[in-house]
Parts: C-alpha cells; structure tokens; sequence
C-alpha cells in the first residue's frame, strides 16, 4: 500500500494499494522476474500436478519464501498448479493452499498465513491475515456414540467468495460469501452471506447493506 503521509494515532489516513495500480514498468519487471523465476518454480510445479500431496508439499515450499521473491514466486507456482489463478494476484507470505482444483480471479489479495481448502474466488477480493477457508462445516460426523469420531467419515464442499469482497483478520469462513460483501475480522461464516452484505460475528450475521 501507500499512503500520502504518515499513518499516526486516532486519525485515519488515506491510502492507496499500489498492487491494483502498478506501473507499466513495474508490471514489466515483475513479469519478467517471474519468469527468470521458472528455473526453480517450474520443476516444483510439475512435480506438484502428480498428486494433492505433492501439490500441498509446493504449496508449504513456495509459502515460506519471504519478500518480493516469494510474492513473485507463488504467483508463478499457483498459475501453473491451480485450475485457473487470474492476472495480478498477490499472495502473503505463509499461505497455503490444500488443493489444487481452486479458481482465483483477476486482482486478487491473500495477505499473509491464510488456509485454503476447496474454495474459489471471484475477482477484485481482498483477504487479510490470519483466514481460514474450509470446505463446509461438516468435516467430521458425530452422531454415533458407539464408533469412533475420526471413524465415522464426513462431507465437504465447495465455497465460493465471489467478485468485490473484503474479508477481515482471522476470518473462518466455511459457507459462501455473496457479491460486494464484507466480512469483518474475526467473523465465522456457518451460513451463506448474501450480496452486498456486511456482516461480522460468531456467527457472522448481517448488520447493514452496502446499498440503500
């Protein structure tokens, strides 16, 4: 980000996210280290298509390169692993991602320690530290007493975080997230967040719309 001044005490400042407003130049120079990057990216890339474990063992790989090298680094990872990763995404340090079958859209930010599980992304989504994305609530059954949790299976599914949502710090989001949506920081998603929505809590609930 940037900012016009400095960022003090009690007062809000203005700033800019110079991530969705980069310079031809430096759009450029990033592009072509990404490629100069392909010597040790695409070795572990194609060792990450041959399985999920494989693809899970690249992700830890490239989420703990720091600075500007591993931001260039897992765009490059994540655009020859994942289904579809789209134009200008930025990836925090200490990401990562369970699966590969996962979409991501155009100007895309995953700020810094977030887990993904089966989970797809819209474009223009904002994501801060610390998320956690999972597939469902349902992850384990419990109902039978007489066998063991861990023995009794369980359901996942996809979720979605379609176009233009902001998702605060330490979110867990295990439902979607509906269109122009913001969640704020340390919400839990258990239910379908619906458009233009912002909602906050455990569980998180609607509060106020975005629109009038």
């Amino acid at each position: 980000m940037r900012g016009s001044q400095r960022i003090v005490e009690d007062n809000y400042v203005d700033i800019d996210y110079i991530q969705f407003s980069q310079s031809t130049l430096l759009r450029t120079a990033t592009s072509i280290a990404g490629y100069i990057s392909w010597i040790v990216i695409l070795p572990l890339a194609l060792l990450a298509r041959l399985s999920d474990f494989m693809f899970l063992t690249g992700s830890q790989v490239v989420a703990l390169i720091p600075f500007i090298f591993g931001t260039i680094m897992r765009y490059e990872f994540y655009r020859l692993t994942l289904k579809k990763c789209g134009r200008n995404v930025h990836i925090g340090f200490g990401t990562v991602f369970t699966y590969r079958d996962i979409e991501i859209g155009d100007n895309v930010l995953i700020g810094m320690y977030n887990t993904i599980h089966h989970c797809n992304f819209g474009s223009y989504v904002l994501i801060a530290d610390g998320c956690r994305f999972l597939s469902g609530s349902r992850y384990h059954n419990f109902l039978k007493t007489d066998t063991p949790i861990a023995l009794q299976g369980g359901q996942l599914k996809r979720i979605r975080v379609a176009n233009d949502v902001w998702i605060g710090a330490d979110c867990v989001v295990m439902d979607s997230i509906g269109k122009g949506s913001v969640l704020g920081a340390g919400s839990v998603v258990t239910k379908p967040i619906e458009e233009y929505a912002i909602a906050v809590g455990n569980p998180a609930k609607k509060i106020k719309s975005r629109k009038a």
